[in-house]
This record gives C-alpha cells, sequence and structure tokens, in this order.
C-alpha cells in the first residue's frame, strides 16, 4: 500500500465484478463529485460491449485504448473513477492512476466475483465452466499488482455499499486534510 496526499480524484481499481461501478456510483453522489466508469466509456466509445472491443481487436488494442481513456482524465478535478478490471492492469494503467488521484483497491471472494460475473455474462473474461478456483488463481496473480498502488484496500465482501462507500469518503477527507 502506498500513501497519497492530495489527491484530486479517486480512482477505484479491482477486477470485474468486484463492485466498482456500484461503489463509484454511490461515492461520487456522496461527494458531489463526477463519475466516470471507464468500461462504459470504452464502450461507448467503441460502439461494442466490452467482451466484443476484445473479440474483434484483441488484447493490444483493448488495453491501448482502456489506457488512452484512463489517461484523458488528467488534467481533471472532482472525479470518482472506476479503473477497467477485465483484464490485468498494465505498467501504464498502474503509473496513471497514481497520476489521476487517490487510488482504492476494491476485493471481494472468488465465488461473489465469479456470481457476479456469472450474471452479467462477461463468458470472455470469464469462461462459463470457470470455477471458484480459476477466479481465485486470478484474484491471487493481480493481488500485488492491486495492492502496490493502492492507498487503502476495501473487500466488499465484509461491507454494504453504504459502509464501503463512507469509509472511503472518510479516508479520502483525512487524506485531502478535510
Amino acid at each position: 500500500m502506498t500513501e497519497q496526499r492530495n489527491a484530486a480524484n479517486i480512482v477505484l481499481i479491482g477486477m470485474m465484478g468486484v463492485g466498482k461501478t456500484a461503489v463509484g456510483r454511490l461515492l461520487a453522489e456522496a461527494l458531489q463529485y463526477e463519475f466516470v466508469d471507464l468500461d462504459a466509456e470504452l464502450e461507448s466509445v467503441c460502439g461494442l460491449k466490452l467482451s466484443e472491443i476484445y473479440r474483434r481487436y484483441g488484447k493490444i488494442r483493448f488495453c491501448a485504448e482502456e489506457e488512452l481513456l484512463l489517461a484523458k482524465q488528467r488534467g481533471r478535478t472532482g472525479l470518482v473513477i472506476a479503473a477497467g478490471g477485465a483484464l490485468a492492469p498494465g505498467e501504464k494503467e498502474r503509473a496513471l492512476w497514481q497520476e489521476l488521484g487517490l487510488v482504492i483497491w476494491l476485493s471481494a471472494g472468488a465465488e461473489t466475483i465469479l456470481r457476479r460475473m456469472r450474471r452479467k455474462q462477461n463468458r470472455l473474461f470469464l469462461p462459463k465452466q470457470a470455477t471458484v478456483e480459476d477466479v481465485q488463481h486470478i484474484l491471487d496473480e493481480r493481488a500485488p499488482l492491486y495492492q502496490e498502488g493502492a492507498a487503502l484496500a476495501i473487500n466488499l465482501d465484509n461491507y454494504t455499499l453504504e459502509q464501503a462507500v463512507g469509509k472511503i469518503a472518510a479516508f479520502y477527507r483525512k487524506n485531502q486534510g478535510f
């Protein structure tokens, strides 16, 4: 975990299906900030679902588009940004998180993520036959990448959305000197 001060924005990171969008919307409302969901932005710009973007253009282009959308947030303040979580974050993406604001790592258990991803039918990013063990393996691989840049980690299995938002808002205010 890293210490961060005077961050102009909050960047929510974590694996797809963890709850970044749900927390992000509520957090933005609580802080009276603008909410930016990078997955939704990517789908809007490309006119395709994330899985279709990946299928048509491949991993390199998918990651490049995500990084570009993240970089477009430079110079903006008062944002709660839900970073992409479909693929493991690259070095450039992790550096951009730090540049943009206070980085909060949202996590959940493998069972929770598997259930949510099946409900959303993100089959490309998690095959239909995926098991809890498969998701746990992905979580274990990504954990060091998320942990290294996060100022705070919250496991959403342990909190309601409202509790998580309250915890993040209090931490953010403390780090902003409010």
